[in-house]
């Protein structure tokens, strides 16, 4: 003869558990949609950065004298004799700070094309 008896009454009633199953399936529903969303969104936004030349993330280049004429960085700067004794960036320009034969030079040039944008000459005395 066995001794079955009924279990322990408990916080685990089936209409609790159903109610579990019921959210457990929602979360989870939930959760994959927002992984695929995520997915969708990375997509996009590596096709709108890989698309044409101009688009609404990267501006057109102001003129077309802007724009490099050869590789970025392929000039060779005349400076003569001396040393460079310093290099800087600020306010989107590269500062490089040359000390010559007769006079100190600073010279400014685009970070994006490597084109000078100008040269100062400061004399020694």
């Amino acid at each position: 003869m066995t001794n079955a008896q009924s279990p322990v009454p408990g916080p685990w009633t089936p209409e609790r558990v159903r109610m579990l199953k019921i959210a457990v399936t929602i979360m989870t529903t939930l959760l994959i949609a927002g992984i695929i969303a995520l997915l969708y969104g990375v997509a996009r936004q590596a096709a709108k950065l890989s698309s044409g030349p101009a688009s609404a993330t990267r501006p057109a280049l102001s003129s077309p004298a802007a724009a490099p004429a050869t590789t970025p960085y392929a000039q060779t700067l005349a400076l003569g004799q001396g040393e460079l004794r310093s290099v800087s960036a600020d306010n989107g320009s590269i500062i490089l700070h040359y000390k010559g034969e007769g006079s100190d030079t600073i010279i400014v040039l685009d970070p994006l094309s490597g084109q000078e944008r100008g040269r100062f000459q400061v004399p020694r005395r």
